[in-house]
Order: C-alpha cells, then sequence, then structure tokens
C-alpha cells in the first residue's frame, strides 16, 4: 500500500513540475560584442539552464537580460517586470580561466533572474511595489511556480538556502563568493614593481687633466640599466687619442660605474662611483702603461619614447708612471655626451 501512495505521489510531483515548467515567463537575452564574451554559447546554455526559450520580443511583460562588459569585469543585469526591479552583478571572468568562462557566465546570469522571481514566492503580496506597470497575475504565478519547482527539485542544502539562489549550487562553489557578493568598486591594483630602465649609447668624450698634462679627446659604447628604483650601473669601452706630456697618445680604457639615481618624467639623474682602467700608447716608441683610476660619476638622463640623451661627468685621481720617467699626478676631469636607444 505504501510503495502504491509513494508511487502516485511521485508521479503527482513529476506532472506538477513538468507542468510548471511547461509555460515559464518569457525571457529577452541580450549578450554585447566584446572579446571576452562568446554570445552563442552564453545564449545557450542560459536558456537550458533557465529552462525557457528565449524571445526576440521587447515588451512591458517580458524578462529582459542584458550581458556586457565594464573595463575587464563583466555585467549582469536583470530587468524584471515582475518583481518590479532591476538587479545587477559583476565579477571578474579572468578567475576562471580559458575553459568554462562562457558557461559560468550563463548560469550567473540564470540565477540571477531566478534569484528575482524568488521574491514572489517569498512575499508575493510586498506592502510596497516597485516602479512600472502591474503584469498578468498568471504570469507572475507561472514564475512563482518555476522558483518553487527549482527549489523541490535541489538538494536540501540547496531548498534551505533558498533565499540565495547562488548557495548550494556545486557549479557555483569555486565562485560562490564573487557572484553572489554585492556590488563593489574593483580592488585596487597592485603597485607596480619599478621598471628596468635599459639604454645603449654611442658617447663622445673629452678628457683633460688639471695641472696641464694634456686632454684626450675620443668616444665608444655604453650599456647602463637602472634596477630596485634606486640603483643604477653601467659600463662602458672609449678609446681616446691627444696630447700627453708633449708625446701623441692614445687611450683605450673600460669603465664602470654604480650610482644612486632620481627619476622625475622623461629626466633621471645619478650620481655615485666607479673605476675607469685602461692602457696608455705613445706614438715615438713602444712604451705602454696600464692605468686605473677611481672615480666620481654624475650624469642627466632624457628619454622620449625610444630615444634617450645622455650628457654626464667624471673626475678622479691618477698617478702613474707614463713615459721616459714622466708620470701623470693630480685630478682629471671628464665630460661625456651619449645619445642612443632605451631597450
Amino acid at each position: 500500500m505504501w510503495r502504491v501512495v509513494a508511487s502516485l505521489l511521485g508521479a503527482v510531483l513529476a506532472l506538477w513540475t513538468h507542468v510548471a515548467w511547461a509555460n515559464p515567463p518569457l525571457v529577452h537575452l541580450e549578450v554585447e560584442a566584446c572579446d571576452s564574451l562568446d554570445a552563442t554559447s552564453i545564449t545557450r546554455i542560459f536558456a537550458a539552464d533557465l529552462g525557457t526559450p528565449l524571445t526576440t520580443e521587447v515588451r512591458p511583460d517580458i524578462t529582459e537580460v542584458n550581458i556586457g562588459c565594464e573595463g575587464e569585469h563583466v555585467v549582469v543585469r536583470v530587468k524584471d517586470p515582475l518583481s518590479r526591479k532591476t538587479v545587477r552583478r559583476s565579477f571578474d571572468p579572468k578567475s576562471f580561466g580559458n575553459q568554462g568562462q562562457s558557461r559560468l557566465i550563463a548560469i550567473a546570469a540564470s540565477e540571477l533572474v531566478l534569484a528575482s522571481w524568488a521574491e514572489l514566492a517569498e512575499s508575493p503580496t510586498p506592502r510596497v511595489l516597485g516602479e512600472g506597470e502591474p503584469v498578468a497575475a498568471d504570469t507572475v504565478e507561472t514564475a512563482r511556480k518555476v522558483v518553487q519547482a527549482r527549489a523541490q527539485a535541489a538538494p536540501p542544502s540547496m531548498r534551505e538556502a533558498a533565499d540565495n539562489p547562488f548557495e548550494g549550487d556545486e557549479r557555483l562553489n569555486p565562485y560562490r563568493e564573487q557572484l553572489s557578493a554585492p556590488d563593489a568598486p574593483p580592488p585596487r591594483e597592485a603597485k607596480p614593481s619599478p621598471v628596468v630602465f635599459q639604454r645603449v649609447m654611442a658617447v663622445l668624450s673629452v678628457r683633460s687633466f688639471v695641472r696641464g698634462d694634456g686632454t684626450l679627446y675620443g668616444g665608444g659604447a655604453r650599456f647602463g640599466q637602472d634596477r630596485f628604483g634606486v640603483v643604477s650601473w653601467a659600463a662602458d669601452a672609449l678609446v681616446e687619442g691627444g696630447t700627453l706630456k708633449a708625446q701623441n697618445a692614445t687611450s683605450t680604457s673600460f669603465g664602470g660605474s654604480l650610482a644612486f639615481y632620481l627619476r622625475g618624467g622623461p629626466a633621471t639623474f645619478r650620481f655615485g662611483g666607479g673605476l675607469r682602467a685602461g692602457v696608455l700608447a705613445f706614438s715615438d716608441g713602444p712604451s705602454l702603461a696600464a692605468w686605473g683610476w677611481p672615480m666620481f660619476v654624475s650624469s642627466l638622463t632624457l628619454h622620449w619614447g625610444p630615444a634617450v640623451l645622455d650628457i654626464g661627468g667624471e673626475t678622479g685621481l691618477v698617478d702613474v708612471l707614463v713615459h721616459h720617467n714622466q708620470g701623470l699626478r693630480g685630478v682629471w676631469l671628464s665630460g661625456q655626451a651619449g645619445l642612443g636607444l632605451v631597450l
């Protein structure tokens, strides 16, 4: 006897659920054209999940759903004439990954429609009505049955959370908090790490000795890099020629420096220290002299797009035997100008 009664009750429930879903309220869906949305997939999945065919008509008694993009966020808006309200949700689809974006966006829209219709079941006679003309009673009743049928067909945990259609739906568990949370301004973007500013330049140089030992002119190439927001380093190779101790001389040198820098707009100022070392060769004999000069450096760099202009100076002390028992001693100064590209 109990088996017969249970079978009859099951058949009645299935028939009632089928009837409730036979004529669901009409829904009009629009999916805006933006790169992160697949309109065809979203439309198909939305209709299947809500259990209703969509209509192209727009009338006062038809629920309107709009899915679009605002920046990097997807926004779902539901204008529901049945409960006389408009609801909205936004979320970041990047957290879904490349797989399942269309499915989750469509489910979010479907559940938002059900959330709006749920008020018809929870509060069938609200004391304060929203804007808009009343909709036919049979349409409202059909929407109420749709919500009730969905709640009856859901697991107990879902029925207990009927006031929140997002709760209990295992499909949305990974994204429940994001989809059901009230709208909030987009999170602040993390402060970007300092940009690595790299430059390569052709350099012209002039080097003079304060005691009047001579002046060298030349040029070469320099590579520099700014790191960590405060530290800059540079390395170069220079070939310079001129007169030292009344003799024609050529200097081939390599320089390296480590400096602190300050940047404002297109200008960067650097100051620090380093070492310049090289070889001197004289034209009137095979004499060579190796030397190393500790130095202080400073520079001003201006950049516009990929172009960079660098104006700098070096100063240091030298005390080295160079030729015929003659030595270079004292302070030297160097001025340099470089033109190149930002990498």
